[in-house]
């Protein structure tokens, strides 16, 4: 398991080499839901890591959400066939065409979408490359196009212990339709009493190196966000 600082696949730790058995460890602990994302698909370096993920995905009963490098409608049914509750797109999304294809193929439920920013604007291509596209505008696009599961990090927060970008996100506070999931920065139980207080709207939070770390527990974390 790899954590990266700002998106930076230069700036990672290695938190496991066992995968699968992080994934059990999460769900024996209460997770909810497992989020995955193949780095290594992402990045388009090496090969992908879907045999892990399948067992994975064979393994643990909670619901799992896959993404890194499902750039074609094929990968994506492929994951959903796996098990995998939904995937997440990220750069293709940004392409009407694909993104009417993905949703006519699996359904819209099966579908999520990373909206990944730096400074406002979506990012793509593993966080390497910035659009001229602005995180808000995107996710009212989104919202037109009638999709369910939107997964909103602030680059410049993730993997920084820093806090979520909590202002960012109050934008959205009015849309409806759209379940968020906030990701990047969350570090302590104090951010999440944050985001259930300012954002009560977001559906749900990614915590990575928080857990690893062990700034709090999976059960610290469910008391305050399902209270």
């Amino acid at each position: 398991m790899v954590r990266l600082y700002r998106g930076d696949i230069n700036q990672s730790k290695v938190y496991s080499t066992d995968p699968v058995g992080m994934a059990v460890k999460w769900e024996k602990e209460g997770a909810h839901l497992l989020h995955i994302v193949d780095l290594s698909a992402a990045f388009g370096k090496g090969d992908d890591h879907m045999g892990t993920i399948g067992e994975i995905l064979g393994t643990v009963k909670i619901p799992v959400q896959v993404g890194g490098g499902i750039r074609s409608v094929e990968k994506a049914r492929e994951l959903i066939k796996m098990g995998a509750a939904r995937v997440i797109v990220g750069t293709r999304s940004i392409e009407e065409e694909f993104l009417n294809d993905l949703v006519d193929s699996i359904g819209a439920e099966r579908v999520a979408v990373g909206v990944d920013t730096i400074n406002g604007v979506v990012a793509v291509k593993g966080w390497t490359t910035k659009t001229d596209l602005r995180g808000d505008d995107f996710v009212l696009y989104l919202n037109s196009k009638g999709i369910k599961w939107v997964i909103y990090t602030d680059i410049s927060r993730d993997g920084t212990m820093q806090g979520p970008n909590i202002a960012a996100m109050r934008h959205f506070a009015d849309l409806h339709g759209i379940n968020f999931i906030a990701s990047g920065g969350v570090s302590s139980l104090d951010d999440l009493k944050r985001l259930k207080q300012e954002a009560p709207f977001v559906w749900g939070v990614i915590a990575g190196k928080a857990l690893y770390e062990k700034t709090f527990s999976v059960k610290e974390a469910n008391t305050i966000l399902d209270s």
